[in-house]
């Protein structure tokens, strides 16, 4: 078994694109809006952090065992778990940390914060060490590679080597898709960014349940294709459709409930 140059070449190119493209979305953003609040795009990586990375993995190593292989409760699970976790992170630095700082353009820099950090840890961290693992294959062979792996665990070698199997054939197209689809999150959590924080700013408190069930749509038919219901293709284009009717409506909440006051400190 060997790491083709494509499938090398896919993980480092895509690796630091996948975090290049959040940082400069970011910094563009914040030149191009000198009063928006810069430390907005941290609080939305810290709420992805604590909610995503630590609280939602806990109850996943809770709830996961216990459904088993029912396909039904997988996708339900999987379609709440993410979108309850997030907005309620996000409601609670918009009630706390950013009170004082209740502005749209803060609201967005939030989300892409939020989007952007999940893409550099999600593609860019993972692609940068599969990138090394392709290295290493490559230098001393899969056997030696997965023999000091596994340390003598039939069982994890017995995986180790699966997934090895797959990694070596990512594809270009693979890597592009991947991409694609961070692109497209980071400006789904840039419109519920906006969305929770018209409910925490207007009042409309309605809006931050309706978050988590977008959310939860959105989310829904990446569960369905982890389960075996969908295939990939039919993912891409529901996640391009329902993000753009996502962004109309972030628009659209902010025309018809207009801000209060702006306030920028």
């Amino acid at each position: 078994m060997e790491f083709s140059t494509e499938a090398l070449m896919t993980f480092g190119i895509f690796g630091a694109l996948g975090i290049i493209i959040p940082v400069v979305a970011i910094v563009v953003y914040c030149v191009k809006n000198k009063d928006a609040w810069k430390l907005s795009a941290v609080v939305g990586m810290g709420v992805f952090v604590v909610f995503a990375l630590i609280l939602e993995q806990i109850l996943h190593s809770i709830m996961l065992p216990v459904i088993g292989t029912n396909v039904i409760f997988y996708v339900i699970y999987g379609a709440l778990a993410a979108g309850i976790f997030e907005e309620t992170g996000r409601f609670l630095a918009f009630k706390t940390i950013m009170k004082k700082r209740l502005t749209t353009k803060n609201a967005i820099l939030g989300g892409l914060g939020h989007g952007g950090f999940e893409a550099a840890f999600l593609l860019g961290v993972n692609f940068i060490s599969y990138l090394a693992i392709g290295i290493s294959v490559n230098s001393m062979g899969a056997e030696k590679f997965i023999e000091m792996s596994a340390q003598g665990n039939t069982e994890i070698a017995a995986q180790l080597s699966l997934q090895l199997e797959t990694l070596s054939g990512t594809t270009f197209a693979l890597g592009a898709a991947s991409l694609f689809e961070r692109i497209i999150a980071m400006t789904a959590h840039v419109c519920f960014a906006v969305i929770v924080y018209k409910s925490v700013e207007s009042g409309k408190v309605w809006l931050f349940p309706v978050a988590i069930l977008l959310h939860a749509l959105l989310d829904a038919p990446a569960a369905m294709y982890q389960a075996g219901i969908l295939p990939l293709a039919a993912i891409y284009i529901y996640m391009v459709i329902f993000t753009a009717a996502l962004v109309g409506l972030a628009i659209f909440i902010c025309k018809k409930f207009p801000a209060k006051t702006e306030r920028v400190e």
